[in-house]
């Protein structure tokens, strides 16, 4: 009998099971067993998720990481996600607007977050989130269900030559873990501090300033080992400081760089792949060459005299686009397995020509990989790799947020429909069935094949809003959309279900759940670690379409799906408001394998409704 087996024996057979449901069905047979696999904190799930989710770097919390990984992935695959912007309260402080001549546009949040457990059954976790606001720091931490706000605020931190032009979180590895949060920033006038929180404080100080040996900065990042090291650039040089130490300044170790380059050229960015790999991407500005590149060996100490070149320079790409490129950022991919040796080899970048590329360092001529959007072509501006599955990408224009998987075709390990057993599984399929067979035919085959999706960002802005005031939280016709860029992303942990955009003055909130697992039995929390709650208010609703597959853009529908409102209809799922979803004329389809919030628009000629919008494709590609 199975409850006569050892732990060891059970664990290897649960590493088979396909689902978290599974393994719980298991437990409930009887007593015994379901001692047998409680025992040291549920650690018969870590054979699932390390096999289901073997890229993903999660605490040693299994059962609570099988439940927030098996329903992310779910809301991942049914492109269910809930927005709503991520807004301090409102303080006491007077706020202003751009009113120097000339100035044009607002503030471009930067954005740092991490998520810890410092507990090892996974009860306490915390997630730490903080941006670049202009010239001040919003800082919100997380845990237990309550969230705590602190700014930074300085004298004319309303100016532009104040603005907060980077922004790293310690982790608590680094630092004292009594002592509260320490970030390091730096701001538009050259300056780089280090500021710490101390906890239960709801005071910033400045604790460390940096003695930049440079008129002039052009990018800076920080290791993630336990003592941090921070690489300043600028076009000539690389200067590493020891992020932590007693004194109040620091002075650098500085790297003349040996680059003959046959144009002017500044630093682009810059970011530690690794404790000891340090990647520098460069900028031409001028000519039609593309930029390189350069890969930088980093000792403890810093950068010694031997690596005045770079060990590796990156040029060559697969798919040759003419002009003058170069990398805007660059995003390593983390490493799960926690091997030696395999840390730091990969990396994404993306860059001024649209294309997301993926580089191994064992291969450094080219690129291993390049992800291409056939409809928006804006370049990338920001990315946030999760684990070795997919990766979001933000574009300078229309508001774009690209999602992209980067797994294999068949190389899904879990999959959510291997939870749903039985006769619940027939009825699901059925009701889909039903309502495919509602679905115009030249419709139908667009929810045969799962594609990637773009999402609008396209809030409704006011123009005439100040610095720091939230967006409008009634509708406005007057008002415009937001078309600009997305400037910075962040997720707190590979295994979280929230991702940080930042757009121009304003920092969006993306949380991938699915809206029945918030309306259903048990529900009500987006993140159930953290006993984040669904409050319903504000929800922002959005747009998104599937970009066509390489290979079958002439084929591929471009088709415009919006998400509707969160009203107590919709919540309660009741037949009549699935009835009306589904009904033409009635504001689209609600489609299988879509979360119940989108809604494809079709064309009812007796009511001359709006029919479906198609996404203009652009010449060239």
């Amino acid at each position: 009998m199975l409850q006569d087996l050892p732990i060891e024996v059970l664990q290897q057979i649960i590493g088979h099971l396909p689902s978290a449901s599974s393994i719980v069905n298991l437990s409930t047979t009887c007593r015994k067993l379901h001692n047998q696999l409680a025992t040291d904190e549920y650690a018969v799930f870590r054979s699932f998720v390390q096999t289901q989710f073997p890229s993903i770097k999660v605490s040693p919390a299994w059962r609570t990481a099988a439940r927030a990984l098996t329903s992310r992935a779910r809301a991942w695959d049914k492109r269910a996600f809930i927005a709503r912007e991520c807004c301090p309260p409102r303080d006491d402080a007077s706020t202003f607007g751009r009113v120097e001549s000339g100035q044009k546009f607002g503030y471009l949040p930067v954005i740092d977050s991490y998520e810890t457990c410092l507990d090892p059954d996974g009860s306490s976790p915390k997630e730490v989130l903080a941006w670049g606001a202009a010239g001040r720091l919003r800082i919100r931490t997380a845990k237990d269900g309550k969230t705590a706000w602190t700014s930074l605020r300085t004298v004319d931190d309303h100016l532009p030559q104040n603005d907060i032009l980077d922004v790293r979180l310690l982790r608590p590895h680094q630092r004292d873990v009594a002592k509260g949060e320490s970030i390091v920033l730096r701001r538009a006038n050259g300056d780089i501090v280090k500021v710490d929180l101390q906890a239960g404080q709801d005071q910033v100080t400045e604790t460390t300033r940096y003695d930049v040996k440079s008129n002039h900065v052009d990018c800076m990042d920080m290791s993630s080992s336990f003592s941090p090291l921070l690489a300043v650039c600028d076009t000539t040089t690389i200067q590493i400081f020891p992020v932590s130490s007693p004194e109040s300044q620091r002075a650098p170790e500085i790297l003349l760089l040996n680059q003959d380059f046959a144009y002017k050229h500044r630093k682009r960015c810059v970011k530690f792949l690794s404790n000891d790999t340090l990647a520098l991407g460069v900028q031409f500005v001028e000519g039609r060459e593309r930029s390189p590149i350069d890969i930088y060996k980093v000792r403890p100490e810093g950068l010694g005299n031997d690596s005045t070149n770079a060990s590796a320079s990156i040029t060559a790409t697969a798919r040759s686009i003419p002009g003058r490129h170069c990398a805007n950022v660059l995003a390593p991919l983390e490493n799960a397995t926690g091997s030696a040796g395999s840390g730091g080899q990969m990396f994404l970048s993306g860059w001024t020509d649209g294309i997301t590329r993926l580089y191994d360092l064992r291969t450094p001529l080219t690129a291993v990989a390049e992800y291409v959007d056939f409809v928006d072509d804006g370049q990338i501006l920001s990315i946030v790799p999760i684990g070795h599955e997919r990766f979001l990408a933000g574009s300078h224009q229309n508001a774009c947020l690209k999602t992209f998987d980067m797994r294999m075709p068949g190389a899904r390990p879990y999959s959510y429909l291997s939870a749903r057993l039985g006769s619940d599984m027939l009825r699901d399929l059925s009701i889909n069935q039903a309502r495919a067979t509602k679905v115009p035919g030249h419709l139908q085959a667009t929810t045969d094949v799962q594609r990637d999706i773009n999402i609008f960002l396209a809030v409704t802005v006011n123009p005439a809003a100040k610095l720091w005031q939230p967006l409008p939280r009634r509708a406005n016709n007057n008002f415009p959309r937001y078309r600009g860029s997305i400037y910075s992303l962040s997720t707190p942990s590979p295994s979280s279900p929230t991702v940080y955009a930042g757009i121009e003055n304003h920092v969006i909130q993306l949380d991938f759940a699915s809206t029945d697992d918030l309306v259903g039995k048990g529900s009500g929390l987006i993140n159930p670690p953290l006993g984040v709650k669904d409050n319903h208010e504000h929800i922002l609703n959005l747009s998104c379409y599937e970009r066509p597959r390489e290979g079958h853009e002439s084929t591929d529908p471009v088709l415009l799906r919006k998400q509707v409102d969160w009203t107590e209809n919709l919540s309660s799922r009741d037949d009549a408001s699935w009835k009306r979803a589904s009904t033409p004329g009635q504001g689209g389809y609600v489609e299988k394998g879509w979360d119940e919030r989108w809604l494809l628009a079709t064309h009812d000629r007796s009511s001359h409704a709006e029919t479906r919008r198609r996404i203009p494709r652009r010449r060239g590609r």
